[in-house]
């Protein structure tokens, strides 16, 4: 019984996968932060490029 608790001590294969999963998390929650910040900024953009080419371009 005491080798089993042992070697669940020492198995560190969840720890790892715990690492990535809050790694993968914090580089979700920056990827939101950055769309948040920039997101509007970028929609003006496109909106503005998308009204001069209704404008100016015709076919």
């Amino acid at each position: 019984m005491l080798n089993i608790l042992k070697s669940l001590h020492s198995d560190e294969s969840g720890a790892t996968s715990t690492e990535y999963i809050i790694l993968l998390i914090c580089l979700a929650c920056f990827i939101i932060m950055i769309v948040k910040t920039f997101g509007q900024t970028l929609e003006e953009k496109y909106t503005w490029a998308d009204q001069r080419v209704d404008k100016f371009v015709t076919f």
